[in-house]
């Protein structure tokens, strides 16, 4: 697999994942909306343990996702590109950002998310699942498991 690589919009900060999208979604949720200055944020997530910074600072803040749970976002510190989020209490997996990969072509979107928050102007991606709320918890955490118990063997 060739390593998935991104940064932010100036530059400083770069990133490499050694490991493919284990899940890959949009989310319409207001706090998404929020985040990306968009509709919509659209993430892939990676295995932490796979994934380094290789260069520049980055920023986060707290919020109390939709969901109830704390979500850390992270930011470049020079030019506030969103660059990934994560669960401080869930560090097995972080959220990169589509929009900060150097390769948007590999986002596959398998759902929707809060597609009761969705602005009416803006339409759906016609292959996904809509949850009008977050997801099922197997929808996320099975193919994270999936990943690592094979990962294991």
């Amino acid at each position: 697999m060739t390593p998935l690589r991104g940064g932010c919009a100036c530059g400083q900060v770069r990133y490499e994942s050694t490991a493919g999208p284990l899940v890959q979604f949009i989310c319409h949720c207001r706090d998404c909306q929020h985040a990306s200055g968009g509709a919509f944020s659209a993430f892939v997530f990676v295995p932490r343990d796979r994934l380094t910074y290789l260069s520049g600072k980055m920023h986060h803040y707290d919020v109390k996702a939709e969901s109830g749970r704390e979500l850390r976002r992270q930011f470049c510190s020079a030019c506030g590109s969103p660059i990934s989020a994560h669960w401080p209490t869930s560090p097995v997996v972080e959220m990169l950002t589509v929009a900060s990969l150097d390769d948007q072509g590999i986002f596959a979107p398998t759902h929707e998310l809060w597609v009761s928050r969705a602005e009416a102007w803006h339409p759906f991606h016609p292959d996904t699942i809509k949850l009008p709320e977050g997801p099922a918890e197997g929808v996320v955490r099975d193919p994270i498991r999936a990943y690592f118990a094979a990962r294991r063997e």
